[in-house]
């Protein structure tokens, strides 16, 4: 499941929000391995953080294929081609949302693993791709997810 968000286009976003809650330190350390946070700019989402590629996709000299070959790592080791590019994020101390874009499909790995390691937080995942006709939901609470998607016409 989770897997929709596909399109013909290289245009096509899916636009997602994910919203974490419970105990601070679980929030906060959730937070630190999903975002950068430099203190000249703005939070950057970055889904290797919490999921790295291997060390021979993280060269800096990058051509054609080597694209290509970290394009599939990551869609399937995260669900999706790109990292995500945050459009919005509130916080307080006991829960967290971030709204990004990302190309084709959502992160739904990058969520599986954040339940893994913080099993004890609460997330819920909405994400749309109005060009794709599809939309889904999913939540996750006491070691359980419940997904709902659904392709409209």
């Amino acid at each position: 499941t989770g897997q929709g968000c596909r399109g013909d286009t290289m245009t096509h976003h899916c636009h997602n929000t994910l919203f974490l809650e419970g105990k601070p330190e679980s929030v906060m350390a959730a937070k630190q391995a999903l975002l950068l946070e430099p203190e000249s700019t703005k939070p950057v989402l970055d889904f290797s953080l919490l999921l790295p590629p291997p060390a021979s996709l993280q060269q800096a000299k990058r051509n054609k294929a080597f694209i290509q070959e970290l394009k599939r790592w990551r869609t399937q080791n995260w669900s999706t081609q790109s990292n995500g590019v945050l459009t919005n994020m509130k916080e307080d101390k006991q829960s967290l949302q971030i709204q990004f874009t990302t190309i084709w499909s959502p992160p739904i790995k990058v969520y599986q693993a954040l339940a893994a390691q913080w099993p004890n937080l609460g997330y819920v995942y909405l994400y749309h791709n109005s060009k794709a006709f599809l939309w889904g939901m999913a939540w996750y609470q006491d070691g359980l997810w419940t997904v709902h998607e659904t392709m409209y016409a």
